[in-house]
């Protein structure tokens, strides 16, 4: 409802989610145009009377951040209050995500998802709800948890469960050799439980490939949206620190399942908890690694492209000149990675 917002830290930035009075959405920086104080301290709320009332001196701001009244500046002269809303972020849905850029240029969110953006309309993400979220505190840099999700050389020694439900796990690769989009299950299995199935009906538009696989994608830089056939789960990763990660996991459901007091969703939960947990294991060991004075780099395997490709996208990011012995291929013989 008009009002209702969420404050999130991105970096070193605070940042205000709103609906405004019409129900759309804008983001703005969690700070007065007077004096820069904090707007609110809380995750999530509502504003009372449809304002942004800043906490010190009462400036007063519209939910579409344009400032409203100023107590302290009535007899200031030359002031006008268009000149000084609040300083806005570039904002885009997705499928029922939030996403924030505070980069100038605010490239556009479909110039990165590519494909991404239509080939899983079918699950309908924005119509399901929140059936279940859990909040892990990962002593691991970001990029680890990226690249950890990236690859599934892993998965034999760290999922066996996993495997057992996927079998192109148990060969460490992520992609079908036969280009199907997703990885299949086993016979009989539609889902990531002990042994592959459950009792909420599948998502209604699947079509019959995507009603026997998994699919997977990330969206940079710090959203994992996995699809199964009755479930969709993301993992939002927020950096705390170089070394700490606070990631969020949620289960989504559609509607009509959770309304139903048969079905138990515990399965899925306790099966992704006890996935999460290995891999956040392994991630806090790679970053107590990386911090020995001894490594420098490591070394690509053929079946890393993902990583190499994430990499370069993070060098870009950061203005870094890409390394030559980086530029290219991954077939040939392995490459050496940066060293987080």
């Amino acid at each position: 409802m008009p009002g209702n917002f969420i404050s999130r830290r991105v970096g070193d930035e605070s940042i205000i989610i709103v609906r405004d009075k019409r129900m759309e959405l804008h983001a703005f920086y969690n700070a007065c145009r007077h004096r820069g104080t904090r707007l609110c301290i809380t995750d999530d709320g509502q504003f009372k009377g449809n304002a942004i009332v800043c906490p010190y001196h009462g400036w007063t701001y519209a939910l579409d951040g344009k400032l409203l009244a100023t107590p302290n500046m009535l007899d200031a002269d030359n002031f006008d209050t268009e000149d000084y809303p609040l300083f806005s972020v570039g904002l885009e849905v997705w499928e029922g995500f939030i996403f924030v850029n505070l980069g100038g240029d605010h490239q556009p969110l479909s110039s990165q998802l590519g494909r991404d953006e239509t080939q899983f309309h079918r699950y309908h993400m924005a119509q399901l709800k929140l059936g279940k979220q859990i909040t892990y505190d990962i002593k691991a840099n970001w990029k680890i948890i990226i690249e950890n999700y990236m690859e599934c050389l892993h998965c034999p020694q760290i999922h066996p469960e996993l495997c057992d439900i996927v079998p192109l796990y148990q060969q460490g690769l992520v992609t079908e050799l036969d280009g199907t989009q997703g990885n299949k299950f086993i016979e009989g299995a539609y889902t990531f439980t002990p042994n592959g199935s459950s009792s909420r009906p599948l998502f209604r538009d699947l079509n019959k490939e995507e009603k026997s696989t998994y699919g997977g994608c990330v969206v940079y830089p710090n959203l994992l949206v996995n699809l199964h056939p009755d479930c969709v789960v993301t993992h939002a990763l927020w950096s705390e620190s170089p070394d700490r990660t606070k990631v969020i996991c949620e289960w989504l459901f559609e509607p009509s399942t959770l309304d139903r007091s048969d079905l138990d969703h515990s399965d899925i939960v306790e099966f992704w908890d006890r996935v999460n947990r290995q891999d956040w294991e392994v991630c806090e060991l790679v970053q107590e690694g990386v911090n020995s004075r001894a490594y420098t780099h490591g070394v690509y395997a053929p079946q890393e492209g993902h990583l190499y490709e994430f990499n370069q996208y993070v060098l870009r990011k950061l203005g870094t000149k890409l390394r030559p012995d980086l530029n290219t291929g991954l077939a040939d013989k392995p490459r050496q990675m940066p060293a987080d």
